[in-house]
C-alpha cells in the first residue's frame, strides 16, 4: 500500500509535523509513505527516515494547474491513496487522484484567520473537491465545525481522527533533571520558565504575550520566557521587546529539534494564538505534565477544562491572560497537580498509538 502525503509545503508547522509523526509511526507496518510538497519547500525532510521519498512540484505562487504535474507523479510512483492535508492543495490532489486512479483523503486542520470568509469560488472549489474525494476528515471537533462554518458542507459528512502524540517521549521531567536540562539548553536554571512553542507568525499573537508579560514581569521579575520557533516577525517581536524593556526577560530560542527538551524544562506552558484546530503543540506539553494557559479558541477548550488541567482565556484578552499567569507563578504548589491532571487526559485520550491505529484503519478500509 503506497500512500503518498500532499502538503503545501513542508516546512515548519503543526500540520506538517503531523505527518512527519504519521509515518514515523507506521514505520513498521506493510506500507509505504512518501511526501509531496506543492512548493518547493522541503525542510521537514530531514526530520522523516531516509528510505521515505520527498518530492516537489515547485509551484511556490498560485496556481491550478499543478494537478497535471500530480497526477503524473502520482502514476510514476503507483500511488495507492494520496492523503493532503488542509485546504489549499486539495483541489490540485483531488482532480490528480481521480486523473491518476488513486484515492483522494482529505484532513482538515484549520485556518490562519478564523474571520476570513471563503469567496463563492472558493466554496465552489471546496465543493468540487468533496465530491471527488473518498473521505473527509477534521483533526478534531472542533475543526469539523470550523469546515462546516466556513464551507457550508454538513458536520455529518466529517469524521473526526483526534491528533495523538507519543506520551513515553514526552513525558514530565522531576526538578533535578529540569536543572540538568536547563544547564545543557543555556537556559536560567532557578527562575520560573514561562515556555512557548509556535512559529512567529500572526496568528500566534506573540505580540498579545508580550504586552501580558511585560506586566507579569512587573509582579515576578525572577519570571522568563522562552519562545521557541522563528518566523517573519521574529524583528518585529524582539523590537518589542526592547521598547518595553523586557528583552533580558525574553528568550528567543529560534527552531529547535529537541522540542521534548525544552518542554521538560519549562514551569508553564502558554499559547496565546488566534485560531487553533487540535494544537499538538499543547497536546505535547500537556504529556510533559505541565499545566497550559491557552486562549479559547478552536480544538483549545476540548483538551483544557479550565481550572483543573490548565487555563482559558478569551482571545485577545491580555488582561485577562496576566492575571492568570500572575495568579499561577504565586501559587507554585499548584502548578505540579494541575500539570498531573493534563497528563492523565493526554495518556486517556490523545495516544499516538491509538491515532495510528484509527488512520491505519481508514487505508485499509478505503482500499
Amino acid at each position: 500500500m503506497h500512500i503518498m502525503h500532499v502538503v503545501g509545503n513542508f516546512g515548519p508547522g503543526g500540520a506538517e509535523m503531523g505527518v512527519v509523526r504519521i509515518i514515523k509511526a507506521m514505520s513498521d507496518t506493510s506500507i509505504c509513505h512518501s511526501i509531496c510538497s506543492i512548493s518547493s519547500d522541503l525542510r521537514m525532510k530531514y526530520y522523516l527516515p531516509e528510505t521515505v521519498n520527498c518530492y516537489s512540484i515547485g509551484v511556490d505562487k498560485p496556481n491550478y494547474f499543478a494537478f497535471k504535474a500530480l497526477s503524473g507523479l502520482f502514476k510514476k510512483t503507483r500511488v495507492d491513496i494520496a492523503h493532503v492535508n488542509n485546504i489549499a492543495p486539495w483541489f490540485d490532489v483531488a482532480v490528480a487522484s481521480r486523473l491518476s486512479g488513486c484515492k483522494c483523503i482529505q484532513t482538515f486542520h484549520g485556518v490562519e484567520d478564523i474571520s476570513h470568509k471563503f469567496s463563492l469560488f472558493k466554496k465552489l472549489q471546496i465543493f468540487c473537491s468533496w465530491k471527488l474525494s473518498h473521505h473527509l476528515g477534521a483533526v478534531s471537533q472542533a475543526s469539523a465545525d470550523l469546515f462546516t462554518t466556513l464551507t457550508g458542507i454538513d458536520k455529518s459528512c466529517v469524521a473526526v481522527i483526534n491528533n495523538g502524540i507519543d506520551t513515553n517521549f514526552f513525558s514530565p521531567e522531576d526538578p533535578a533533571g529540569k536543572k540538568i536540562l536547563r544547564k545543557r539548553l543555556g537556559l536560567p536554571e532557578d527562575h520560573v520558565l514561562l515556555g512557548c512553542v509556535a512559529a512567529l507568525r500572526p496568528v500566534k499573537n506573540h505580540n498579545g504575550l508580550l504586552t501580558a508579560f511585560e506586566r507579569v514581569v512587573r509582579h515576578h521579575p525572577n519570571t522568563r520566557l522562552v519562545l521557541v520557533g522563528d518566523g517573519m516577525l521574529r524583528q518585529d517581536l524582539q523590537k518589542q521587546c526592547s521598547t518595553s524593556g523586557i528583552s533580558d526577560h525574553v528568550i528567543f530560542a529560534g527552531q529547535r529539534d529537541e522540542i521534548d527538551q525544552y518542554l521538560k524544562s519549562f514551569d508553564i506552558f502558554v499559547l496565546n494564538s488566534k485560531t487553533e484546530g487540535l494544537s499538538y503543540a499543547l497536546l505535547e506539553a500537556m504529556a510533559c505534565g505541565l499545566p497550559v494557559v491557552a486562549t479559547d479558541v478552536g480544538g483549545n477548550s476540548q483538551l483544557i477544562e479550565n481550572g483543573k488541567d490548565g487555563y482559558l482565556y478569551p482571545d485577545g484578552d491580555e488582561e485577562a491572560l496576566c492575571d492568570i499567569l500572575i495568579q499561577l507563578i504565586g501559587n507554585p504548589d499548584d502548578i505540579i497537580p494541575i500539570g498531573d491532571r493534563a497528563r492523565q487526559k493526554i495518556l486517556a485520550d490523545y495516544s499516538l498509538k491509538y491515532m495510528i491505529k484509527q488512520y491505519f484503519t481508514l487505508y485499509s478500509e478505503l482500499l
